[in-house]
């Protein structure tokens, strides 16, 4: 069975000049976009039936457990700073 995809809808908003130039800047400088800075914003309001937050995982969940059996997986946090510190500066 095939998982449907929640589609996307087009959205216009009045904002502030200044604010707009703001949010490019800062969605730029982040790697993202303004749309997906709106969509995070209203994803983490507050749900009117239960008046708790929205569960969306931040990047450390997203990613957690992703290098699992990995190159680095059998070594331990002090070993990789170490490789890490040696690679970095040549040593």
């Amino acid at each position: 069975m095939k998982a449907e995809k929640d589609p996307k809808v087009k959205l216009t908003v009045s904002v502030k000049k200044s604010v707009i130039e703001k949010a490019k800047k800062y969605a730029s400088e982040n790697g993202t976009s303004v749309s997906q800075l709106i969509e995070d914003h209203l994803v983490g309001l507050k749900d009117s039936e239960t008046n708790e937050p929205s569960k969306k995982l931040n990047i450390a969940d997203q990613l957690y457990g992703c290098a699992s059996g990995g190159p680095l997986s059998n070594m331990t946090d002090k070993e990789i700073k170490d490789l890490m510190i040696k690679d970095k500066f040549g040593l």
